[in-house]
Order: C-alpha cells, then structure tokens, then sequence
C-alpha cells in the first residue's frame, strides 16, 4: 500500500520581520519546530513573546539553525508552557547557548527588576519572560549532532546540519520524510553567512532541495565593498586623538570576536596605538570568546591547532565581568574603545555606557551590525537628536557612525549566488527573516534572475500545504 503523506509550514514568527524565528512543520500530524527565537525591536514586536505558544506540549523536538537570541532565546519560555522533546542543533551551538540562555534569563530578570525599582511597568509586580530555572531546563534537553550526515529522528524525519558561515556553529538544517515515493526535503537556511568572515569558514553550497525557506535580512541590498580595517583605523584614530570613548554596540557572539580581532591586527600592523584600552563589557562575550577559540574546526585556518596564532585579544584587552567593574566603567573619563552588548541596543549594559557618554561630542557610537526597524539603534543611525534610555531623554551629543559591510548576513548577491548551485529549481521557496522592503526586492530578484516564480512570501500564522 502506497503511503501517502500529509505535510504542513506554518511560519509562527520572522515573517515580514527579522526577529522571532519560530517555524512549525508538521509531518503526518507530528509537529516539529525550526528555530525558537525571541521577538526583539520595538514593543508592539516584543509583546508577542508573552502570547502562549500554540501546541507547545505537541511538539516532538526542535531543531536550531544556531545560538542567536532571535533564534533561540524563547525556548526557556517554550519548556515552561510544557515542551519536553529534544532540541537538536550542532555542538559549538549547544555550548553558546550554555551561555546564552542564561544570560537571557538573567536579563529579563533584572529587567523585571528594574521596572519594578523604577515603577515604570504596568505590572504590579513586573514579572520577567522566563527565569533561570527554565534556561537550565531548556539546557537540558539540548542534544548535540554530528554535520553532514543524515541522522533518524522517528520513523517520519530525518535531519542533516550543514555548516551556514554566519556564526560559530551555524548550520542550515535539511528535514527528510518519507512520501510513498522517494521522500521529500526541505531546508531551511537560518541566517546565511556571506562567505567573508576573517574567523569562521563560510557557507557550504547545497545543490538540491524540494522546498527551501530562505532568510532575506539584506534582501534588498548589496554590501558595499569597505576597507573595514581602513575604515575602522581612522575611526579610533581619530576618536583617540581628541580623547574621547568609542563606544561598539556588538552581538556577544560573532560580532565582538571579529571587531576585537580586527582591532588586534590594527596593532600588529602598527595602525593604530599600542596604548589604547578595549574593554569588552559583556560576560556572555567573554564566555564565547573561550568557546570560540576550542571549536578551531570550524575557525578560518590562522586559528587552528599547530598554525600561527595571532592572539585574538588586543594588547590592552580588559574584561569587563562583574556589574560593579561595569558601573564604575560608566564613570570613568578614561579614553579608550567600550564593546558591549546588546548589538540592536534591545537591553543590557551597553544602554548605561550610552546614557553616559552620548550627551559629549568628544565621543563616538560606532555601529557594526545590521539595526533592525523601530529599535534605537536604528533611531540613532537615522540621526535622532534625543533617545529615550531607561525612561529618560538622553542628548546626542556623540558622534555617531557604522560600517555597514560588517554584517555576518549574506546580502543580495550572496544569496542569488548560493542558490545558484541548486541543479533543480525547489518546487516552493519561502521568503522569511526580512523587512517588506527586503522581501520584495529578493523576491522579485529570484523570479526575474533566476526564473525561480514559485517564490512565496511567508505570512505569520498562514498554513502552507506543501503537498500541494
């Protein structure tokens, strides 16, 4: 007897927006979920994490394209509302997220503190998301896969995790299942390198697929071709020279690796002083610096075991680990360059090294990621005069820059050149992960350069029948 299968795509987050990647593919009435990330930007987004997940005690496991908050930080949540599968993802992700999900607990958890203190919530009391209680029950059902072979989940799935060049332990993850005639696969990219990192090695090429859910974060643009370590030269340079802070906004993961990398070569090169503190103000990056340095597999070969090692750290590195040493940090004139998270400016210590140094033209804001709509990141870049932090309106005064070319996200024609090597155009490609401006340029991108028109722009809560 032919079997016959029944295979649904509902997309519960990341559509028409960058943040909250959640997506539920149900296989025969079994439901498994790609991605389990938290909504960030703006509140109207952010409230959403609140909402009760749909099916939470039906899902059978989860799979993760990699560690980022927006992309993992709901599972806390997810266990709390009764998940109690298994959460595979690769092992350098597994180790980040020891750290990660931590971390995000501890931060809503002071949030909620600090509304409370302040009395600015709605709430009496304020009550964070999640708690560190259901981080390390999430901790607890990670299980750890090998890359680039087909592992059995149960008698419907099988999955394979093949390295994305985004961060440290980025795969994209490839779901199998038996149709009564040879068996269909989807794979859905998570967040795809573009190739150029100076630590991690960059996106393998797939070349075949049924269905393909593909991120569009720069889907509407083309990364300009900067000198970063020129560009990033004359901007110490020149923030050193009238004493003032330069002050980086940085993903704890990926992002503050390279910028304390680039700074590095700055100084082997003998480009910028020997003399210039870097503090990195953020734990969970001085924890992923460690888990980046044992995972050299997946580094760029000037990192692995038995070759030169320039020291990733610069010369005058200081870790910033206790809240103290960031406080008294905040109230130091002490010129120098501060990293610090949250790289969106969404939360964390990175919003008291502002309220301190924005209202003086002496510094500088230097951005190095991409800024998602509504947050005030993006505010400041547009050029706001005033930003509201912690309920108080803060003076820019501070000089404020970006180098745009310093996304870990592939752009434009990184990703039209990865989805070139498909030998057989995907009967279904969805578009997630982006703004409406990015959908519809790479949208219209793959139709017209490609003749890929079976392009669909996924739209949250909508079920995709793909046997149809």
């Amino acid at each position: 007897m032919k079997h016959e299968s029944s295979v649904k795509l509902t997309f519960l987050g990341a559509a028409g927006t960058v943040t909250g990647s959640r997506s539920l593919l149900q296989v025969n009435k079994k439901k498994y979920l790609i991605d389990c990330g938290l909504f960030q930007g703006p509140k109207e987004i952010r409230i959403k994490n609140w909402d009760e997940f749909p099916h939470a005690k039906e899902i059978e496991c989860v799979f993760l394209t990699h560690a980022h908050i927006d992309h993992s930080g709901y599972l806390p949540k997810l266990v709390r509302e009764g998940f109690r599968g298994k959460i595979y993802c690769s092992q350098a992700t597994a180790d980040l997220l020891q750290i990660m999900l931590l971390d995000s607990a501890h931060l809503q958890e002071e949030d909620a503190r600090f509304a409370n203190r302040e009395k600015y919530s709605e709430h009496d009391p304020a009550l964070p998301l999640y708690d560190a209680k259901d981080a390390e029950s999430a901790l607890k059902l990670l299980t750890p896969l090998k890359s680039d072979e087909w592992v059995s989940i149960d008698e419907n799935v099988s999955v394979k995790l093949t390295r994305s060049g985004h961060i440290l332990g980025s795969r994209f993850v490839q779901l199998h299942w038996d149709d009564g005639n040879g068996g269909k696969t989807i794979t859905f990219s998570g967040d795809l390198g573009n190739g150029h990192s100076n630590i991690i090695k960059g996106p393998v090429s797939l070349t075949e697929t049924d269905y393909l859910v593909m991120e569009s974060t720069y889907g509407d643009r083309v990364q300009p071709h900067v000198d970063i370590m020129g560009a990033l030269e004359n901007i110490i340079q020149r923030v050193w020279k009238r004493e003032g802070t330069l002050v980086i906004p940085a993903f704890s993961v990926g992002r503050t690796q390279e910028i304390i990398y680039f700074i590095r070569q700055l100084e082997v090169e003998n480009r910028i002083p020997q003399n210039i503190p870097v503090w990195v103000d953020s734990p969970m990056a001085l924890d992923a610096t460690e888990i980046y340095m044992r995972h050299r597999e997946e580094l760029k070969s000037v990192f692995r075991e038995g070759e030169v090692q320039p020291p990733l750290c610069p010369s005058h590195y200081k870790a910033v680990s206790s809240a103290d040493e960031s406080m008294l940090l905040c109230m130091s004139d002490e010129p120098g360059i501060v990293i610090s998270a949250a790289g969106m400016l969404t939360g964390g210590r990175i919003l008291h090294h502002l309220k301190a140094r924005l209202p003086y033209e002496k510094n500088a804001v230097l951005f190095v990621g991409y800024q998602v709509e509504g947050t005030k990141g993006r505010l400041l870049k547009q050029g706001l005069t005033k930003i509201r932090i912690h309920h108080k309106m803060i003076d820019v005064e501070a000089e404020v820059l970006a180098i745009e070319s310093l996304s870990a996200h592939a752009d434009s024609d990184n990703i039209l050149d990865w989805c070139r090597h498909f030998e057989k155009v995907p009967k279904k490609i969805f578009l997630n992960h982006g703004e409406p401006s990015g959908l519809g340029a790479l949208s219209y991108r793959l139709r017209t350069e490609l003749d890929w028109q079976n392009t669909i722009i996924a739209e949250e809560g909508v079920e995709y029948d793909l046997d149809q």
